[in-house]
């Protein structure tokens, strides 16, 4: 059994305990993954501490070595008063088991050999250290037979303590230069019978393969993963050893027909913990199950990576940033809703590199939101520049998804090339089921350009995929127009003004609310939004906004929009 606790508690607590009962609740959290991770269960947490039981010796302490590893990569961006350090204890022996707790001499043991382990590292008893001799490559110092309260007996102890964090090599190699790399170490089989191995392979093989359709990530194959199976590892050594950003690791459990999976993501540069979660289903499809977890993994890791790397970017030093970092800081500004901020990062990636192709893409979108959400008087320099970029970016990365998204919306958005441009989007749904930005720009393409009884599925699938999208306002055009196309104005004003709400610059949902008005005739409220859309976009006129819609074959954007914005009062 092993016994953990945060030595120096009280004074945490006595300095601020809000942030010490939070922090002790984040470090047992990760604490609780480890112990998982070596075949361990926990018993019980006691607030500062816990208790765990494993099925040997080997593992409890090698769980014990990897928790001090991980405290100290928690601890290492802390500052020192803000650090908290465990003890911890480790011995064998017999147990008496009740309603899930455990009981026993052997019990107390652990406990006081824990009051007695070195702060940051861990102690073992005699019997301990006997019984993983030769099975794992620690060395243990002697730390005599201190007096246990209550302990008849005699119990020599023996220390270890973790290289300092000054002696751990730093040096590591650069990840590729143009996405964020990832590696997924195999999952650990935590379920009683070993005969479930395979599953848990599988499992991991499926999530591997799932993360490699993502065209923002590189993934390393299965045989350099697998090769850390059963091999206890700091995840930044493992980031120096594959060259990686990125290590995803977790465990599986089967405990009679119920199965859990847990998963965490680290930053090998720091060690430091950007996602976790776990996943519970039945064993009564496997094969579904393991579909569901390797969907819903990519749908959470892919999009924590990218906003990791637009964290990561937005840190570099200005002047001296890549042509990737300028480009993840133009995405970021856009999920800000800050088109011209974009467009100026985009265009220093361009710059920076001139055959960058997944750049290109993204700006030739820029051009598409200058109209969508302005309908200013350079429509068709915009329609002609985005067009431009989209083909050069076809031209130079034919096989990029995310290239094929960007740049076929954007075909399809103008006009310029209707069916090529939707084929692309429907290519990057396919080829990367979790990219929620394809299948919300689809959802409006269907909208605007083909058949809008698909919209509200699409956007349903965009918002499943990404739950908190800043950019969900694009959707709800989409589906503002279907529901006006329905004849359900009132759901088509809620979804619009759920949209202005959002982002208040996108034109198109300022004439979705208008139109959905004077159909409910409440002309008052129109014309009062009208006001709002000419401060907004002073150059507005009626027939600027239907000669872009002229590109459009939905039946929405016919005749109607004309009577209705004539009525309340907008310039011809």
């Amino acid at each position: 059994m092993l016994v953990a606790d945060f030595a120096g508690y009280s004074s945490h607590v006595g300095r601020n305990e809000e942030r010490a009962v939070h922090a002790a609740r984040g470090h047992l959290d990760a604490v609780e993954l480890v112990i998982g991770l070596h075949r361990g269960r926990v018993v019980k947490t006691m607030g500062d501490g816990l208790l765990a039981e494993f099925a040997s010796s080997r593992d409890a302490v090698g769980c014990a070595a990897a928790i001090q590893h991980r405290m100290m990569e928690r601890n290492a961006p802390l500052e020192t008063d803000e650090q908290m350090l465990l003890r911890v204890g480790v011995h064998s022996g017999e147990i008496l088991s009740e309603s899930g707790d455990i009981f026993g001499d052997d019990v107390n043991i652990a406990a006081r050999i824990e009051a007695h382990a070195p702060i940051g590292g861990f102690a073992v008893s005699e019997r301990v250290r006997d019984e993983v001799a030769g099975r794992l490559d620690i060395a243990f110092r002697d730390a005599g037979s201190p007096v246990f309260k209550n302990i008849s007996r005699s119990i020599r102890l023996f220390d270890w303590m973790p290289l300092r964090q000054a002696d751990a090599p730093v040096a590591r190699p650069k990840a590729v230069a143009d996405k964020p790399s990832l590696a997924v170490l195999p999952l650990t089989n935590w379920s009683a019978n070993p005969q479930t191995e395979y599953i848990a392979d599988g499992l991991t093989e499926d999530i591997i393969s799932a993360l490699a359709r993502v065209p923002w990530l590189f993934v390393i194959a299965r045989n350099s993963s697998f090769a850390y199976k059963g091999t206890p590892m700091d995840v930044r050594q493992i980031g120096r050893d594959l060259g990686v950003r990125y290590v995803l690791e977790g465990s599986m459990r089967i405990q009679g027909n119920r199965i859990r999976v847990s998963g965490q993501l680290a930053d090998t540069a720091s060690g430091a913990q950007v996602w976790s979660e776990r996943f519970d289903g039945t064993d009564e499809d496997i094969f579904d199950l393991q579909d569901k977890v390797a969907a819903a993994v990519v749908a959470a890791v892919a999009p924590t990576v990218q906003m990791a790397e637009m964290e990561r970017a937005a840190q570099s030093v200005p002047g001296n940033a890549s042509a990737y970092d300028y480009y993840l800081q133009g995405l970021a500004a856009l999920n800000r809703a800050q088109v011209t901020k974009a467009a100026d990062f985009l265009d220093a990636a361009i710059k920076a590199s001139p055959g960058y192709a997944k750049a290109m893409a993204l700006r030739a979108w820029c051009h598409t939101l200058n109209v969508a959400w302005r309908v200013g008087y350079l429509q068709d320099t915009d329609r002609a520049r985005g067009g431009e970029l989209a083909n050069a970016a076809l031209d130079l990365a034919p096989d990029d998804l995310e290239v094929a998204a960007y740049a076929g919306y954007t075909l399809s958005f103008f006009g310029l090339e209707i069916e090529r441009g939707m084929g692309l989007v429907r290519q990057a749904c396919e080829g990367c089921p979790s990219f929620a930005w394809a299948w919300t720009s689809l959802a409006m393409l269907e909208a605007l350009q083909g058949d809008s009884l698909k919209v509200l599925d699409l956007a349903d699938r965009a918002r499943q995929l990404n739950p908190k999208d800043p950019l969900w306002f694009r959707a709800l055009v989409a589906i503002a127009a279907v529901h006006r196309d329905a004849g359900r104005f009132e759901e088509a004003l809620e979804a619009a003004q759920e949209g202005l709400r959002l982002n208040p610059n996108v034109v198109v949902l300022y004439v979705h609310s208008i139109c959905a008005l004077c159909e409910l005739d409440r002309m008052s409220e129109a014309k009062t939004l009208a006001r709002r859309l000419l401060d907004l976009s002073p150059q507005f006129t009626v027939s600027r906004f239907q000669d872009h819609h002229i590109h459009f074959r939905a039946a929405l954007h016919t005749k109607q929009n004309t009577h209705w914005l004539r009525e309340v009062g907008l310039p011809e």
